[in-house]
């Protein structure tokens, strides 16, 4: 062969090959994407595994694990190995304090849920273009594509990735470089919808599964007053345990009803809940379960579970949990050595909780103040609400205070707003009013409180911020709507508003470095730099 012609025909091939193994994602990554790509992903050396069953346990959907080991960073990001609850610790604060100057540089939107067959929206189409919105009305329309579509709750950072849950798919899980954007590993095809944070514990990656609806059977129960046969979840429930590194299935259980609340892991357990009134605690590492207390006439919503350390080493674990009686949903506390337990908790007269609000949100735990604080809806007038945070003592369930913030519109599906802990001070969002407000998380006394503009609210829309902000050097940053608002943490001064498209439902924050991660509803996952909202790292804010 002639030495040219040679050189041309190898020239060829090295450009086949490269072809061949990478697409690179073209879309656009401002938030005005038009015409969304398949995100970045190694083709040529991927891994593919199909599940139909594991240890004789058949699945319903064929689970299709893709690892693409080229994806993976080579180097220690210095992320933390394990984020036991939802947020990465009791306090739902997810920051990563982490000094590597990569997370400096990080800018990347990706419509990952394409992966999964998810259709994600682009940012800028308005919300009464979405989904059966012209049938069902904007609320019904958001609350769907959150449940059904995109990915509703936030990011998980461990074990050198970027972890999210989709609801496509049914239900997904993505394993993200969190540098590049590469997919290094997911899996599709759960058995229902994933609608958590992803559980990092020992090299495990936890999902737990589940859909929001009750069949005719139940509304029977109901009519005969037999509320301890309610079942919540018309499909299925489960709960997968992935390796961290590859996707690997190491185990999974179906649960009797949905299992939609992310779980936790504390010292080799892992614990989760259902929507028959199962609290179960297993061995996270081989599954094998270890306790199970049947809580009749409760039902979990999608409050994730979180725990709390005795004095004497023993942890507990907790969740919210909704009843269709008096006093319409309660915390449960339970034993994390045994599932014997521990104590229920409600708020008290003249409150009463309305809807699944006690059982929507997840506790926030002040482990070294021994206080749980959570909220909930409460007083439902017709369509209004009032909004009433509460603490209760970690130890022993007792009320410690009850505080009603304000009087507004009924918010569509998840009644009550994440709430985070940091030096004392809840901070809470106001899934009616779009409000923000700075509580001491001892006695409930509210610190300050701001009105976060442009928010479109209940009981017309559903675009009230419910997700928990997120504390970063005397900044407070909450998503709503579509939109990120930064606030001084001191004295809840609105810094700026940034219109970023989509709408943010659950949405919690996660920050490492300079990079803020993001999930938004329409199908996107975003990582952008705190400079681009006015926060420049290692420059705290100045307190008053």
């Amino acid at each position: 062969m002639n030495p040219k012609n040679k050189y041309i025909a190898v020239g060829i091939l090295l450009f086949f090959i490269a072809s061949t193994l990478v697409v690179f994602n073209m879309s656009n990554h401002n938030t005005k994407a038009e015409t969304p790509q398949f995100p970045h992903l190694h083709r040529f050396f991927q891994n593919v595994t199909y599940y139909s069953e594991l240890d004789g346990c058949y699945f319903p959907y064929i689970v299709k694990v893709v690892y693409c080991p080229l994806n993976s960073y080579p180097f220690n990001l210095s992320l933390p190995n394990s984020w036991n609850v939802i947020n990465g610790n009791q306090e739902h604060e997810a920051l990563v304090n982490t000094s590597d100057p990569l997370f400096y540089f990080v800018n990347f939107t990706e419509p990952y849920i394409q992966l999964a067959g998810g259709n994600p929206l682009p940012l800028n189409v308005s919300i009464q273009h979405i989904p059966a919105a012209q049938v069902k009305g904007v609320r019904s329309a958001q609350t769907a594509l959150s449940q059904f579509v995109g990915e509703p709750l936030g990011a998980t950072l461990a074990d050198n990735m970027l972890f999210v849950e989709a609801d496509s798919g049914p239900g997904s899980v993505f394993a993200i470089n969190p540098i590049t954007g590469n997919v290094i590993w997911y899996a599709t095809g759960l058995a229902s919808y994933a609608m958590g944070d992803p559980v990092v514990s020992e090299g495990m990656v936890y999902v737990s599964v589940g859909d929001v609806g009750f069949n005719f059977a139940n509304f029977n129960h109901y009519i005969a007053g037999n509320d301890s046969l309610i079942v919540r979840g018309m499909a299925y429930g489960a709960i997968y345990a992935f390796n961290a590194t590859n996707g690997r299935l190491m185990w999974m259980h179906f649960t009797d009803g949905e299992a939609m609340p992310s779980p936790a892991v504390y010292n080799g357990i892992v614990a989760y809940v259902d929507g028959a009134g199962f609290f179960t605690g297993a061995n996270a590492t081989t599954g094998k379960v270890m306790w199970q207390t049947h809580l009749p006439g409760l039902f979990a919503s999608m409050s994730s579970v979180n725990y709390y350390v005795l004095p004497n080493g023993t942890p507990i674990f907790m969740a919210g949990f909704s009843e269709l009686q008096y006093p319409y949903g309660k915390i449960v506390a339970v034993n994390g050595i045994n599932g014997n337990l521990v104590w229920e908790s409600s708020i008290n007269p003249p409150y009463v909780s309305s809807n699944t609000g006690v059982g929507d949100v997840p506790v926030a735990v002040d482990q070294e103040q021994g206080i749980v604080i959570s909220d909930t809806v409460a007083n439902q007038t017709g369509k209004f609400v009032s909004f009433v945070a509460y603490g209760v003592n970690a130890t022993d369930g007792k009320l410690l205070w009850e505080d009603n913030l304000s009087y507004g519109g009924v918010p569509a599906a998840f009644k009550g707003g994440v709430p985070l802990v940091v030096n004392g001070v809840a901070y809470l969002p106001d899934p009616s009013t779009g409000e923000e407000f700075a509580i001491n998380a001892s006695n409930g006394k509210v610190l300050w409180e701001t009105v976060l503009p442009g928010i479109p609210l209940a009981p017309k829309f559903a675009g009230a911020p419910r997700g928990s902000p997120i504390y970063f050097d005397g900044y407070l940053l909450q998503l709503g709507a579509n939109s990120l608002y930064v606030m001084n943490a001191s004295d809840g001064h609105l810094l700026g508003r940034y219109v970023l498209g989509g709408f943010f439902g659950i949405s919690n924050p996660a920050i490492a470095g300079g990079t803020i991660y993001l999930v938004n509803n329409y199908g996107w996952i975003m990582a952008l730099p705190l400079s681009s909202f006015g926060i420049e790292s290692g420059t705290p804010l100045p307190s008053l």
